[in-house]
């Protein structure tokens, strides 16, 4: 995030200091540190689909290119499994290592993200949510989005808060969209997602569809990825907040059961492991970082934001937001490294 408050730098600021190259000078005299971009979908066209996924977690297909351009040129691009060997002791981490990640399983992963990786001779790690591969749904909480987006009333009683939200503005409607993903965010399994959502549709007077387009891969087309010689991790089944589900049976399969039709469907070993973050903090907690390790997961990325250490627990891996713009993302790179 921008250093808040009366240090904080302003857009011209940036610029200057990541052009002066001070930053990277200041970097190589601190220890060993790797960056894991955190991104979810590249589109050609993202106001296309801007009513089920929401622009802060969606790149322009150009956006994103010119990221993987920046990468290739002034950084050295690494893989997930570089950075757990450099945890274990067994490698020693290039200046400058970052490695990219994929959440949700959206398709533009390998339609339009994976060409551009190609390109640039970059391997990222896709982590997918194994209950929505091959499904024309969209996921629980671009249903919610959507639902927001399309609803004509101006205010939306909440049975589940007992509350009223104003949505005559679209500052408030945002403000009552994020109290939506609050209620889902805790709830597990197909059948409970599914009716919190639907009741939210019908208090929004919007009836349940499908997108234009389908946004989830196929099983076919996530092994196309991993063929490719990307890195295909888990991202839960049904995208909860784990720290905050409750049922301790269904919390350790969003765990298990995701690992292990991955590892049926690709027929090898699944060791990567990504903590789901719709809403709510925290976002991990001890159970479920025992949970993590007694599946079998060798790494797990959560949205803490941060560099990778050298004495970083590989099970609790930060990482940072992908800034659309050239001069933040770069900032947002140089900055993170100096804090290692």
């Amino acid at each position: 995030m921008p250093v808040r408050g009366k240090h904080r730098l302003n857009h011209w600021a940036k610029k200057a200091l990541v052009k002066s190259r001070s930053l990277r000078i200041a970097a190589s005299l601190k220890p060993p540190a790797a960056m894991i971009l955190m991104y979810h979908s590249v589109r050609d066209e993202p106001e296309l689909d801007a009513d089920w996924i929401g622009p802060g977690i969606t790149h322009a297909t150009k956006i994103f290119a010119r990221h993987m351009e920046l990468l290739a040129r002034q950084f050295n691009p690494v893989t997930l499994d570089d950075i757990l060997l450099f945890l274990q002791g067994e490698r020693t981490f290039p200046r400058r290592a970052v490695a990219v990640t994929f959440d949700d399983g959206y398709l533009d992963n390998l339609q339009v993200a994976a060409p551009v990786l190609n390109r640039f001779g970059i391997s990222a790690a896709f982590y997918v949510t194994v209950g929505l591969i091959g499904k024309a749904e969209a996921p629980w909480f671009c249903r919610v989005r959507h639902a927001f987006m399309m609803t004509p009333r101006c205010t939306w009683r909440s049975s589940g808060q007992q509350r009223t939200w104003d949505l005559s503005s679209a500052h408030a409607r945002g403000l009552a969209l994020l109290s939506a993903y609050d209620l889902c965010a805790p709830l597990v399994g197909g059948a409970a997602q599914q009716q919190a959502v639907r009741t939210i549709e019908e208090e929004l007077e919007v009836e349940p569809g499908f997108p234009r387009r389908r946004l989830m891969l196929s099983w076919d087309e996530a092994r196309a990825l991993r063929r490719a010689g990307h890195i295909l991790g888990s991202h839960t089944i049904t995208h909860p907040n784990l720290a905050h589900v409750e049922q301790e049976e269904a919390l350790r399969a969003e765990f298990v059961q995701s690992k292990r039709e991955l590892e049926e469907h690709f027929e090898e070993q699944v060791t990567h492991f990504s903590y789901p973050h719709p809403a709510l903090d925290p976002q991990w907690n001890e159970k479920t970082l025992a949970i993590t390790r007694d599946a079998g997961y060798a790494t797990a990325v959560t949205t803490t934001s941060g560099p990778v250490l050298a004495d970083a627990n590989p099970l609790l891996l930060k990482r940072i937001d992908a800034r659309q713009a050239d001069d933040e993302f770069l900032w947002n790179l140089e900055r993170t490294l100096l804090q290692s």
